[in-house]
Protein backbone atom coordinates (compact mmCIF):
# COMPACT_ATOMS: atom_id res chain seq x y z
CA UNK A 1 0.00 0.00 0.00
CA UNK A 2 1.32 3.48 -0.86
CA UNK A 3 2.87 5.32 2.09
CA UNK A 4 3.66 2.16 4.06
CA UNK A 5 7.17 0.86 4.72
CA UNK A 6 7.89 -2.75 5.73
CA UNK A 7 11.17 -4.33 6.76
CA UNK A 8 11.79 -7.93 7.80
CA UNK A 9 14.84 -9.93 8.82
CA UNK A 10 16.04 -13.26 10.20
CA UNK A 11 18.15 -13.43 13.34
CA UNK A 12 20.23 -15.96 15.25
CA UNK A 13 20.39 -15.50 19.01
CA UNK A 14 23.66 -17.45 19.11
CA UNK A 15 25.32 -14.51 17.36
CA UNK A 16 24.24 -11.98 19.98
CA UNK A 17 27.22 -10.24 21.61
CA UNK A 18 27.84 -7.30 23.92
CA UNK A 19 28.38 -5.15 20.81
CA UNK A 20 25.31 -6.23 18.86
CA UNK A 21 23.07 -3.30 19.80
CA UNK A 22 25.75 -0.77 18.91
CA UNK A 23 26.62 -2.66 15.71
CA UNK A 24 23.05 -2.45 14.43
CA UNK A 25 22.32 1.06 15.67
CA UNK A 26 19.69 0.11 18.25
CA UNK A 27 19.54 1.73 21.66
CA UNK A 28 19.73 -0.99 24.32
CA UNK A 29 17.05 -0.48 27.02
CA UNK A 30 18.19 -0.50 30.62
CA UNK A 31 15.98 -3.47 31.48
CA UNK A 32 17.67 -5.62 28.81
CA UNK A 33 20.34 -6.63 31.34
CA UNK A 34 17.70 -8.84 32.99
CA UNK A 35 16.53 -10.39 29.71
CA UNK A 36 17.50 -13.73 28.25
CA UNK A 37 19.59 -13.84 25.08
CA UNK A 38 16.42 -14.84 23.24
CA UNK A 39 14.48 -11.78 24.42
CA UNK A 40 17.38 -9.45 23.65
CA UNK A 41 17.71 -10.91 20.15
CA UNK A 42 13.99 -10.48 19.49
CA UNK A 43 14.06 -6.88 20.68
CA UNK A 44 17.19 -6.06 18.67
CA UNK A 45 15.87 -7.60 15.46
CA UNK A 46 12.46 -5.96 15.82
CA UNK A 47 13.91 -2.51 16.52
CA UNK A 48 16.43 -2.91 13.70
CA UNK A 49 13.55 -3.58 11.28
CA UNK A 50 11.56 -0.69 12.73
CA UNK A 51 14.44 1.76 12.29
CA UNK A 52 14.86 0.66 8.67
CA UNK A 53 11.14 1.07 8.04
CA UNK A 54 11.08 4.49 9.74
CA UNK A 55 13.97 5.63 7.59
CA UNK A 56 12.14 4.53 4.44
CA UNK A 57 8.98 6.33 5.57
CA UNK A 58 10.97 9.49 6.32
CA UNK A 59 12.31 9.43 2.77
CA UNK A 60 8.68 9.75 1.60
CA UNK A 61 8.47 13.16 3.28
CA UNK A 62 7.68 12.69 6.98
CA UNK A 63 10.34 14.49 9.10
CA UNK A 64 12.14 12.11 11.46
CA UNK A 65 14.02 13.63 14.39
CA UNK A 66 14.82 10.39 16.25
CA UNK A 67 15.08 6.90 14.77
CA UNK A 68 15.03 5.09 18.11
CA UNK A 69 11.84 3.43 19.42
CA UNK A 70 11.95 3.27 23.24
CA UNK A 71 10.01 0.71 25.24
CA UNK A 72 7.04 2.23 27.06
CA UNK A 73 6.01 1.26 30.58
CA UNK A 74 3.20 -0.83 29.09
CA UNK A 75 5.81 -2.58 26.88
CA UNK A 76 4.49 -1.03 23.66
CA UNK A 77 6.86 0.76 21.29
CA UNK A 78 7.07 4.56 21.61
CA UNK A 79 7.00 5.72 18.00
CA UNK A 80 8.55 9.06 17.01
CA UNK A 81 6.20 12.02 16.63
CA UNK A 82 4.46 11.95 13.26
CA UNK A 83 4.71 8.18 12.81
CA UNK A 84 2.67 5.07 13.50
CA UNK A 85 3.99 1.55 13.36
CA UNK A 86 4.03 -2.01 14.61
CA UNK A 87 6.63 -4.71 15.30
CA UNK A 88 6.40 -8.49 15.52
CA UNK A 89 8.72 -11.46 15.88
CA UNK A 90 8.30 -15.22 15.80
CA UNK A 91 10.94 -17.95 16.01
CA UNK A 92 13.94 -16.41 14.20
CA UNK A 93 12.03 -13.78 12.22
CA UNK A 94 11.22 -10.14 12.88
CA UNK A 95 9.12 -7.67 10.92
CA UNK A 96 8.11 -4.01 11.28
CA UNK A 97 5.71 -1.70 9.47
CA UNK A 98 5.56 2.11 9.62
CA UNK A 99 3.83 5.08 8.05
CA UNK A 100 2.94 8.70 8.67
CA UNK A 101 0.18 9.47 11.17
CA UNK A 102 -1.24 11.79 8.52
CA UNK A 103 -2.09 8.71 6.48
CA UNK A 104 -2.96 6.09 9.11
CA UNK A 105 -4.61 6.14 12.51
CA UNK A 106 -2.90 2.88 13.40
CA UNK A 107 -0.96 -0.06 11.99
CA UNK A 108 -0.67 -3.61 13.26
CA UNK A 109 1.46 -6.50 12.08
CA UNK A 110 1.99 -10.02 13.39
CA UNK A 111 3.99 -13.03 12.27
CA UNK A 112 3.43 -16.61 13.41
CA UNK A 113 4.49 -20.14 12.59
CA UNK A 114 1.47 -22.25 11.66
CA UNK A 115 -0.06 -24.04 14.66
CA UNK A 116 -0.39 -27.79 14.71
CA UNK A 117 -3.96 -29.03 15.07
CA UNK A 118 -3.21 -30.11 18.64
CA UNK A 119 -1.86 -26.68 19.62
CA UNK A 120 -4.83 -25.04 17.91
CA UNK A 121 -7.22 -27.18 19.95
CA UNK A 122 -5.37 -26.22 23.13
CA UNK A 123 -5.64 -22.47 22.59
CA UNK A 124 -9.10 -22.43 20.99
CA UNK A 125 -11.04 -21.92 24.26
CA UNK A 126 -9.40 -18.56 25.02
CA UNK A 127 -8.86 -17.47 21.40
CA UNK A 128 -12.19 -17.99 19.69
CA UNK A 129 -15.38 -15.99 19.74
CA UNK A 130 -18.40 -18.29 19.64
CA UNK A 131 -19.05 -17.30 15.99
CA UNK A 132 -15.51 -17.65 14.65
CA UNK A 133 -15.81 -21.23 13.40
CA UNK A 134 -19.06 -20.34 11.63
CA UNK A 135 -17.35 -17.69 9.49
CA UNK A 136 -17.58 -17.85 5.71
CA UNK A 137 -14.55 -19.71 4.33
CA UNK A 138 -13.72 -18.86 0.76
CA UNK A 139 -10.81 -21.30 0.63
CA UNK A 140 -10.10 -24.85 1.79
CA UNK A 141 -8.24 -24.57 5.08
CA UNK A 142 -7.29 -26.94 7.89
CA UNK A 143 -7.99 -26.32 11.57
CA UNK A 144 -4.44 -25.46 12.59
CA UNK A 145 -3.99 -22.90 9.82
CA UNK A 146 -7.41 -21.34 10.43
CA UNK A 147 -6.70 -20.79 14.12
CA UNK A 148 -3.24 -19.42 13.35
CA UNK A 149 -4.80 -16.88 11.00
CA UNK A 150 -7.46 -15.94 13.54
CA UNK A 151 -4.91 -15.54 16.35
CA UNK A 152 -2.52 -13.51 14.20
CA UNK A 153 -5.25 -11.29 12.77
CA UNK A 154 -6.60 -10.46 16.22
CA UNK A 155 -3.05 -9.69 17.42
CA UNK A 156 -2.55 -7.32 14.48
CA UNK A 157 -5.86 -5.58 15.06
CA UNK A 158 -5.16 -5.16 18.79
CA UNK A 159 -1.92 -3.37 17.89
CA UNK A 160 -3.51 -1.16 15.26
CA UNK A 161 -6.29 -0.04 17.61
CA UNK A 162 -4.11 0.34 20.72
CA UNK A 163 -3.52 4.10 20.47
CA UNK A 164 -7.23 4.89 20.72
CA UNK A 165 -8.74 1.72 22.17
CA UNK A 166 -7.03 0.52 25.35
CA UNK A 167 -10.03 -1.32 26.83
CA UNK A 168 -10.03 -4.47 24.68
CA UNK A 169 -10.88 -7.30 27.07
CA UNK A 170 -9.64 -10.34 25.16
CA UNK A 171 -9.58 -12.31 21.93
CA UNK A 172 -13.33 -12.89 21.96
CA UNK A 173 -13.77 -9.10 21.68
CA UNK A 174 -13.61 -9.67 17.92
CA UNK A 175 -15.31 -12.25 15.73
CA UNK A 176 -14.22 -13.42 12.30
CA UNK A 177 -16.87 -13.03 9.59
CA UNK A 178 -15.00 -14.10 6.47
CA UNK A 179 -11.73 -15.64 5.33
CA UNK A 180 -10.69 -15.34 1.68
CA UNK A 181 -7.51 -16.25 -0.17
CA UNK A 182 -5.82 -13.02 0.96
CA UNK A 183 -7.94 -11.37 3.67
CA UNK A 184 -9.88 -11.83 6.90
CA UNK A 185 -12.84 -9.71 7.99
CA UNK A 186 -13.11 -9.05 11.73
CA UNK A 187 -16.02 -7.47 13.58
CA UNK A 188 -15.85 -5.80 16.99
CA UNK A 189 -18.17 -7.31 19.59
CA UNK A 190 -18.02 -4.26 21.87
CA UNK A 191 -18.44 -0.49 21.59
CA UNK A 192 -15.53 1.09 19.73
CA UNK A 193 -14.14 4.50 20.59
CA UNK A 194 -14.10 7.36 18.06
CA UNK A 195 -13.23 7.43 15.23
CA UNK A 196 -13.98 3.71 14.83
CA UNK A 197 -17.47 3.60 16.32
CA UNK A 198 -19.27 3.45 12.96
CA UNK A 199 -17.01 0.88 11.30
CA UNK A 200 -18.84 -2.37 10.55
CA UNK A 201 -15.74 -4.50 10.08
CA UNK A 202 -11.97 -4.50 9.73
CA UNK A 203 -10.43 -6.20 6.71
CA UNK A 204 -6.93 -7.52 7.32
CA UNK A 205 -4.48 -8.81 4.73
CA UNK A 206 -2.41 -11.94 5.18
CA UNK A 207 0.31 -13.95 3.45
CA UNK A 208 1.50 -17.53 3.94
CA UNK A 209 5.00 -18.64 3.01
CA UNK A 210 6.26 -22.09 4.00
CA UNK A 211 4.02 -22.34 7.08
CA UNK A 212 4.93 -18.77 8.08
CA UNK A 213 1.93 -16.46 8.44
CA UNK A 214 1.96 -12.66 8.40
CA UNK A 215 -1.17 -10.58 9.00
CA UNK A 216 -1.50 -6.81 8.77
CA UNK A 217 -4.13 -4.33 9.95
CA UNK A 218 -4.00 -0.93 8.25
CA UNK A 219 -6.39 1.75 9.53
CA UNK A 220 -6.36 4.75 7.17
CA UNK A 221 -7.24 8.19 8.44
CA UNK A 222 -10.21 8.19 6.07
CA UNK A 223 -11.62 4.92 7.48
CA UNK A 224 -15.35 4.62 6.95
CA UNK A 225 -18.10 2.12 7.69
Amino acid sequence: MPGVSICRCHFDQKRLSTNSFQQYGVQRPAQASAWSARRQSEFLAGRYCAIKALTATAEMGTPLSNRQIPLRDDRRPEWPAGFVGSISHSDNRAIAITSSDRLFLGLGIDCETQFSDSLAAEIAPWLLHRDDLDCHLGIPINYGLLLTLIFSAKESLFKALALRQDDIAGYDSFSVSRVTEKTLLLKAEFALNPPYQSINGFELAYTIEHRQIITAALLPCNSSA
